[in-house]
């Protein structure tokens, strides 16, 4: 007998890795069983990735589900995140008639090249998508500058790249990920991705194709503000001042911002909007 319940959850445990409608595939992380959630995170299947996508096509029948159309923003959070800080620019995009795909990944248990391997497994199952632009926050940026740059991906033949809005990157790397990374308690709590995300690491990610439009937002958060209140000696070991620069940016706006999640100030959702349908900030 099969139940259908709510997920509650999981973020730190499965990995988006089909999206469709609302519909997702999550697969778990360690145990590679897979399971399908509807619009509202029911789960309606689980087993593996061609039995959910089976199920899945029975249910386009069932609530005879419209096909996807239009350019998607596929958005990727950042570090401890989980898909749901999306939530404001995902109504906003809908709201602007675009495709919104939030996706979830267990940040904090895999390092950064497993990661990548997800998110192409991801954009490889996009169906009906021909155009789409990328919005990241935090880490999500150095994600997708390194999916960006691996070769010969089946996705990247039948899908156009449009534009890119970064939220908070840390494209030169994060001094203070550097600091917390001496640290065992640190690394237990926020796994692989926070060595990977350290000056040291993030040099050796290629930049994003000069031919992409890239629109980089840099915004404080409570910690930021905390750290500017500090010694300048002490500032200069926890932040620098070109962490979010990246090569070839088409715009770069600096919003003062207080939200610990970023996508909570109407402004910084605003900007992104605006990136995303004419390439560049309205300031």
């Amino acid at each position: 007998m099969k139940f259908d319940f709510f997920t509650f959850g999981g973020s730190q445990l499965w990995e988006d890795i089909f999206f469709y409608q609302k519909w997702r595939i999550q697969r778990h992380f360690e145990s590679k069983k897979c399971r399908l959630l509807d619009p509202w995170d029911i789960q309606r299947h689980c087993g593996t990735f061609d039995e959910c996508s089976k199920a899945f096509y029975k249910y386009i029948e069932i609530y005879e589900l419209p096909r996807q159309k239009g350019q998607m923003i596929v958005m990727i959070h950042g570090l401890f995140d989980s898909k749901n800080i999306f939530k404001p620019l995902w109504r906003a995009a809908l709201a602007n008639k675009f495709c919104a795909a939030a996706v979830n990944y267990p940040s904090s248990q895999k390092s950064l090249d497993a990661h990548v391997s997800q998110f192409e497994t991801f954009m490889n199952n996009l169906v009906d998508i021909s155009e789409v632009s990328f919005v990241t926050k935090g880490v999500g940026a150095l994600i997708l500058r390194e999916l960006l740059n691996r070769q010969n991906m089946e996705w990247r033949k039948k899908i156009k790249i449009c534009r890119i809005v970064e939220i908070a990157p840390p494209n030169q790397g994060s001094k203070l990920f550097a600091k917390l990374s001496k640290y065992k308690l640190a690394n237990l709590v926020l796994g692989p991705m926070l060595k990977d995300a350290t000056p040291q690491k993030a040099v050796y990610i290629p930049d994003i194709d000069k031919n992409i439009e890239i629109g980089v937002i840099d915004c404080g958060s409570p910690l930021a503000n905390l750290i500017a209140l500090l010694p300048q000696k002490y500032k200069n070991k926890l932040s620098a001042e070109n962490e979010s620069v990246a090569e070839h940016m088409s715009d770069f706006v600096k919003v003062p911002n207080r939200h610990l999640n970023p996508l909570k100030n109407k402004k910084i959702v605003q900007l992104t909007m605006d990136f995303i349908k004419n390439g560049k900030f309205k300031k």
